[in-house]
């Protein structure tokens, strides 16, 4: 069982410009479009991970990212069209990479008009959607999302002792469940593009999910296209490696059985940056490249750094083929970086 929240199937399409510049074929799959305020590569995981929500006949759904994660807002958005109680539970940012912004936030929520300046600096971008949806939201320290499974289970006893029935979605809703996701993606796609011809298929890795269902669904359709992931955090690839080898395994309970060895995983830790959600330089200038040369808008935390990834790690002549996951409302929190004085 699946729900049908998306607009798909999502386009394909070939950025002609940036191919020229780059010699080589560069096509991008759409799904920075299918939604708007559900937008990206979250909602066809969510798709199935509520529907699981649903049967279970909960009324609350926990889960969890960084202070603008595209997933908590997505997560949010769609519990609220389906009359379920969202809560999301945020990681605080490094004080070094936003000045502290979250304890600004936190004071915000707690105070009135004391905090208004503070709320017009701090509050905008994904953060600004979760709290018009009126999503519950739970800071978190770092050390405290290191545990998060003991925070949700914490809080769970706590909302099921009032009688509430609670769903945990994990980060970025990368379980099994949430990789069908992007099985049902591949399998859309054989219908856009002859995966066969594309010498490999780029995407960011914040969780792991997508990169999962990509390489699981080409599979277990027959393709031997290479996915190469752009590894946007700081934890090491190897890391993904054995997240993504967990979640391809346990797609067999929903009948996905593919072979998948830690060597056909291709994950590179190269264009990271300085922390998560922190573009470089290059980063905002591929945005802004990017954008005035196709009208394709990236966002700064992991479309532009897979982007520049795919950008330095294909060849000439290749024909690469870019999944676009959204992210476009976290631009807003980093408008900064965009102006030009």
């Amino acid at each position: 069982m699946k729900l049908s929240f998306a607009r798909l199937p999502t386009p394909i399409e070939i950025l002609p410009r940036l191919s020229r510049r780059y010699e080589r074929e560069i096509f991008v799959k759409r799904d920075d479009l299918t939604e708007f305020i559900s937008s990206g590569n979250k909602i066809r995981k969510l798709e199935f991970l509520l529907a699981d929500a649903v049967r279970n006949r909960c009324d609350t759904v926990f889960t969890c990212g960084g202070e603008q994660s595209n997933h908590a807002r997505a997560t949010a958005h769609l519990c609220v069209k389906l009359g379920l109680k969202p809560v999301l539970f945020l990681r605080e940012s490094q004080p070094e990479q936003n000045n502290n912004l979250s304890r600004r936030i936190r004071s915000f929520f707690a105070s009135d008009e004391a905090e208004w300046k503070y709320f017009k600096e701090a509050v905008n971008g994904n953060l600004l959607i979760d709290k018009l949806l009126g999503a519950e939201i739970v800071f978190v320290s770092q050390q405290q999302y290191a545990k998060i499974d003991e925070v949700f289970e914490e809080y769970k006893e706590k909302y099921e002792s009032q009688g509430r029935k609670v769903y945990i979605i994990p980060e970025g809703g990368s379980n099994a469940l949430g990789a069908l996701g992007y099985v049902w993606a591949v399998a859309e796609m054989t219908n856009q593009i002859d995966l066969s011809q594309i010498d490999a298929i780029y995407c960011a890795v914040g969780s792991g999910g997508t990169y999962a269902g990509l390489l699981a669904g080409l599979r277990f359709l027959g393709y031997e296209t290479p996915v190469i992931g752009i590894n946007v955090t700081k934890r090491e690839a190897k890391y993904f490696v054995e997240k993504v080898l967990k979640i391809v395994d346990e797609l067999a309970e929903y009948g996905i059985r593919v072979n998948v060895k830690p060597e056909d995983i291709k994950i590179t830790d190269d264009f990271s940056g300085p922390a998560y959600a922190v573009p470089t330089e290059a980063d905002v200038e591929c945005i802004k490249i990017t954008a005035s040369t196709e009208g394709i808008v990236l966002d700064p935390v992991y479309t532009s750094k897979a982007f520049r990834g795919m950008l330095q790690t294909s060849r000439r002549g290749q024909k690469v083929l870019f999944v676009h996951t959204g992210g476009t409302f976290g631009l807003f929190a980093q408008a900064h970086r965009f102006m030009e004085l």
